[in-house]
C-alpha cells in the first residue's frame, strides 16, 4: 500500500529541546548523573518544590476521593461525598499508592525541569525511582528519571548523504473508468444542441425547454395544490434519458413537440432528508408546455473541445489538467508514488545508533489505539473492543507491528534532520492559512472545529513532510517508468 510507513505526522510524539551538552555537564536543579552516549540515555536528578509536591498530593487526593464516591462506599462519622482525611484514604487504598500517584501527576512539571538540562530530549522522560517512602507533600523531594537523547544519524557515513538519491519510479496506473467518466462530463458541459423544426417529434437523447408546473395529484387523479417552487420552474432543460428525471417524466416527453402543453403524472424518488425530502415518494401531476426541441450532439474529445474550454488550451493542456485533477483525488498519485520510492531509499542509506524507546512505543500505541477506533467506527461492540484491548492483545499486535514502527520513527527522525540541517521550516501564516480552512470547513459542515493545538501539530508537520520530501527530490535521480498492465 502506497504510504503504508511514511510518517503523516513527523513530530507529533517528538519532543525535542536544549543542545546536547558533554558528559561532566552538571547543573544544580536538574542534575545529569550519567549519560550513555552510545545507547542515548541519560539519567537525570530532579528537585520538585514544595508547590509541586503539595499541588500534586492535593490532585491524588482529590481523585481517591472521587473513587470513594464512585466505588459507593460508606465511611462511619462521614456522610456520603463526604471528603476524607488522607489517614483514611492511606488505609483504603495505600499510603504508598496515594503517593505515588503524584509521579504521573508531576509529569509536565518533570518534563519541564528535563528540559533545563540542555540535553535534547527525545520523547517524554522516565521516572525510574519516585522514592515514595521519603515523598511528604509541601516539601522538596528528589526524584530519578530516565530520559531519551537524540540519536546519531548518519547516511552511508555521511551527514548529508540524503542528498543524491537514485529512484526509479513507476508512473500512477490510471482509472480508466473514471477518467471517462471526467472526460464525459466535460463533453456534456459543452455539448451542441441544435434547434429542431416546428412538428419534430422529440425522441430519447433530445433535450427539452420547458416550462414546468407542480400539483399534488388528489385520490381521484385530479389536479390539487400547487407544489413549492422546487418543483417547478421555467426555462428548465429537459435531457430526455430514462432516469434523469422523477419516474414519468421523461417517458411523458417522449414524441412531444414545440409549443405543445403535456399533462404528466409522476412520482417523486424517496429522499429521507436533504432537498425534496417534503415530497418524499409523492404522487404528483405536472403541465409541461414545451418552448423548444433540440437534438444533443457530444464533441469530440480533441483540440477543438480544448479551445472551448479555454481559450489557447491545446488537448495536451486539457489531457494533463484531467489527469491531474484525477490524481489529486486518490492517494495513489504520482507525489505518493514517488515520495514512497524515496524513503525506501533514504531509509537503506541512514544508519542510526540506536532508536529512542520512549518513540518506538508512542509509536505502537498509537497506531493501536487507531486499528481500535476503526473497529469502533466499523461497528464493533464495546465488548468487543474490550476483548481486543488486553494487555495479551496489544503485546502480540506490538510484536508484529514492531518492524513498522522502526520505520516510521527512523523517518521521523530523518525528516527533523535534515529539516534542521538544512533549515526548512514552516512558517505561521501557513500554517494558519491552513488552520482557516479547516475551521472554515468545519463550520460548512456544521461540525465543531478541532482542537486547535493539535490541529496546528498535524498541520506543521504535514506541510514540513512535503516540504522535506521535495527537498530530496530536487537533488535526487528520479527515472518515471510506465506502470505494469493490470
Amino acid at each position: 500500500m502506497i504510504n503504508a510507513f511514511i510518517p503523516h505526522f513527523i513530530a507529533k510524539p517528538l519532543k525535542i529541546t536544549g543542545r546536547y551538552m558533554n558528559s561532566d555537564s552538571k547543573i544544580s536543579n536538574p542534575s545529569i548523573l550519567k549519560l550513555d552516549e552510545t545507547n542515548n540515555l541519560a539519567t537525570i536528578e530532579i528537585i520538585l518544590s514544595p508547590q509541586q509536591t503539595q499541588s500534586a498530593f492535593d490532585k491524588s487526593c482529590e481523585l481517591y476521593n472521587e473513587e470513594v464516591k464512585t466505588r459507593g462506599y460508606k465511611v462511619p462519622g462521614f456522610r456520603p461525598g463526604a471528603k476524607l482525611p488522607t489517614t483514611y484514604l492511606y488505609q483504603m487504598f495505600g499510603e504508598s499508592n496515594v503517593k505515588g500517584l503524584c509521579s504521573s501527576l508531576l509529569a509536565n512539571d518533570i518534563q519541564t525541569e528535563a528540559d533545563k538540562t540542555g540535553l535534547i530530549l527525545v520523547g517524554r522522560g522516565r521516572v525510574v525511582d519516585f522514592k515514595a517512602d521519603s515523598f511528604t507533600p509541601g516539601t522538596q523531594h528528589t526524584i530519578q528519571i530516565e530520559v531519551d537523547l537524540w540519536p546519531k544519524i548518519t547516511y552511508n557515513g555521511n551527514k548529508d548523504g540524503y542528498k543524491g538519491l537514485s529512484v526509479t519510479v513507476s508512473k500512477a496506473q490510471v482509472d480508466t473508468e473514471k477518467l471517462q467518466k471526467v472526460k464525459d462530463s466535460i463533453r456534456e458541459r459543452y455539448k451542441i444542441l441544435t434547434p429542431c423544426p416546428v412538428g419534430y417529434s422529440a425522441k430519447m437523447g433530445d433535450v427539452l425547454m420547458a416550462n414546468m408546473k407542480g400539483y399534488e395529484l388528489g385520490p381521484d387523479g385530479s389536479k390539487g395544490a400547487a407544489l413549492p417552487n422546487l418543483a417547478s420552474g421555467d426555462g428548465v432543460e429537459i435531457f430526455l434519458e430514462k432516469g434523469k428525471f422523477m419516474d414519468g417524466m421523461i417517458e411523458g416527453l417522449e414524441g412531444a413537440q414545440t409549443g405543445q402543453t403535456r399533462k404528466i403524472n409522476v412520482k417523486f424518488p424517496v429522499r429521507p432528508s436533504g432537498p425534496g425530502a417534503a415530497l418524499s415518494g409523492k404522487e404528483a401531476l405536472f403541465e409541461v408546455e414545451v418552448i423548444s426541441v433540440k437534438t444533443r450532439e457530444l464533441p469530440e474529445w480533441n483540440s477543438e473541445l480544448a479551445a472551448r474550454v479555454r481559450e489557447g488550451m491545446t488537448l495536451d493542456d486539457l489531457n494533463n489538467e484531467v489527469n491531474k485533477a484525477l490524481e489529486g483525488e486518490s492517494e495513489n498519485n504520482s507525489e505518493n508514488i514517488r515520495n514512497e520510492a524515496l524513503a525506501k531509499a533514504l531509509l537503506e542509506r541512514m544508519q542510526v545508533n540506536k532508536l529512542p524507546e520512549s518513540l518506538l512505543d508512542e509509536t505502537v500505541k498509537d497506531r493501536f489505539s487507531n486499528m481500535l477506533m476503526d473497529f469502533k467506527e466499523q461497528g464493533s461492540t464495546e465488548e468487543q473492543l474490550k476483548e481486543m484491548a488486553t494487555p495479551e492483545k496489544y503485546e502480540k499486535y506490538k510484536e508484529i507491528s514492531m518492524p513498522n514502527a522502526e520505520k516510521i520513527v527512523k523517518l521521523g527522525l530523518a525528516f527533523r534532520d535534515i529539516a534542521e540541517k538544512e533549515k526548512i521550516i514552516v512558517s505561521e501564516t501557513e500554517i494558519k492559512d491552513q488552520l482557516d480552512l479547516i475551521n472554515m470547513q468545519s463550520k460548512q459542515k456544521g461540525e465543531q472545529p478541532p482542537d486547535e493545538k493539535n490541529a496546528r501539530d498535524q498541520i506543521e508537520n504535514t506541510l514540513l513532510r512535503r516540504k522535506v520530501f521535495d527537498f530530496i527530490a530536487s537533488s535526487s535521480q528520479i527515472t518515471w517508468v510506465e506502470p505494469e498492465p493490470i
